[in-house]
């Protein structure tokens, strides 16, 4: 997305995450594509924060 917004070296704000979004969505309507984050993509993060959580408990390395 960089090369739609300022020049390098600059940041783009919190606002403007929500243009990239409105933008995949639009792209996603236009291709038939799927945007993301799905579902699935929430569930396996979530796989990965509950292994975190329970290697931060006991210390171990957890399969995720």
């Amino acid at each position: 997305y960089m090369d739609k917004w300022w020049v390098p070296g600059l940041q783009i704000g919190y606002e403007h995450s929500f243009v990239h979004h409105v933008a995949d969505f639009l792209k996603s309507l236009e291709t038939g594509e799927p945007c993301g984050p799905t579902f699935r993509d929430a569930l396996e993060t979530q796989k990965v924060c509950d292994a975190v959580l329970a290697s931060g408990q006991d210390h171990k390395w957890h399969e995720v």
